[in-house]
């Protein structure tokens, strides 16, 4: 178990660094940067697939779930960015950091794991959390409050694409399930461009970089920890283990673009560091 939440934290310290580094991409538009993250990271992955289990391997078994499951991926995706490129960095994450309250529902819906009432005080103790960073937000204006929506809708993106992973975390091949879920994100991704009419091309080198960067790292490392600790805890636990996730990226913020919260960061944020520290020490016990 200390195992399956080492890679756990180790995944979402990686995938934290997404808002950074979109940030840093400058003005690329967020359906592009969405579609370039998962294209490349399954560009990456099904060549190597191909040549350690054959290339038929690497293209049968197809499943309309993991199709569905990149549906869920591209949405959470273009939703989260836009967000990011409304609203602050705190915002976009905290309000994306409600994906526990949908995870727990879900998995009581459709995996029949409902959270037992021992871990009833994590989630509340994260709630508290998330109310005291965004609730001076509720007055703001009208764009603010849009990208505060979208990353809601982000948020439940995310926990109906962990619970696809959970609900076949007896495939053994893990690695198929990730090609297949990237590249359906990708063509859903690049449908939205399509019906958009962004271009493709036509960017400078630093958002290159920074796109290659969010696909290596954030996108191969991070999600795909994140896909394969969700084989093997409940989801719920995962999503709440996510929530560092803004904590980090919050921290990053500060760090490299100098945007600081108010003080109810800290007092929010030291809530949500409690209450994952006490799962892990307790499932750990």
């Amino acid at each position: 178990m200390a195992r399956i939440y080492g890679l756990l934290i180790t995944g979402v310290l990686i995938a934290s660094s997404s808002s950074l580094l979109v940030r840093w991409a400058g003005a690329v538009p967020f359906g592009v940067i969405a579609f370039y993250r998962v294209f490349i990271t399954m560009g990456v992955l099904f060549p190597v697939h191909a040549c350690r289990r054959g290339l038929s391997s690497s293209i049968h078994g197809f499943r309309w779930q993991y199709v569905l499951a990149g549906f869920f991926l591209a949405g959470h995706f273009i939703t989260w960015i836009a967000s990011l490129q409304m609203t602050t960095i705190a915002n976009s994450i905290f309000l994306q950091g409600t994906h526990p309250l949908f995870a727990a529902l879900f998995s009581a819906l459709f995996l029949k794991e409902a959270p037992p009432r021992s871990t009833l005080p994590f989630f509340l103790l994260a709630g508290v959390g998330m109310y005291l960073i965004v609730s001076s937000d509720v007055a703001l204006m009208h764009s603010r409050l849009l990208g505060d929506l979208l990353a809601i809708s982000s948020a439940a993106f995310v926990a109906l694409y962990l619970m696809i992973a959970r609900m076949f975390k007896a495939d053994p091949d893990f690695a198929k399930y990730l090609i297949q879920v990237y590249g359906a994100a990708s063509v859903f991704c690049l449908i939205y461009l399509l019906a958009t009419g962004e271009r493709l091309s036509g960017y400078s080198t630093i958002s290159w970089i920074m796109i290659v960067l969010l696909a290596l790292g954030p996108n191969l490392t991070g999600h795909s920890l994140l896909n394969w600790a969700s084989r093997h805890i409940e989801i719920y636990k995962v999503n709440l283990a996510l929530l560092l996730e803004p904590v980090l990226a919050t921290l990053g913020g500060m760090a490299f673009m100098g945007e600081f919260p108010g003080i109810y960061f800290y007092w929010g944020a030291g809530l949500i560091i409690l209450s994952v520290g006490l799962l892990v020490y307790l499932e750990n016990r």
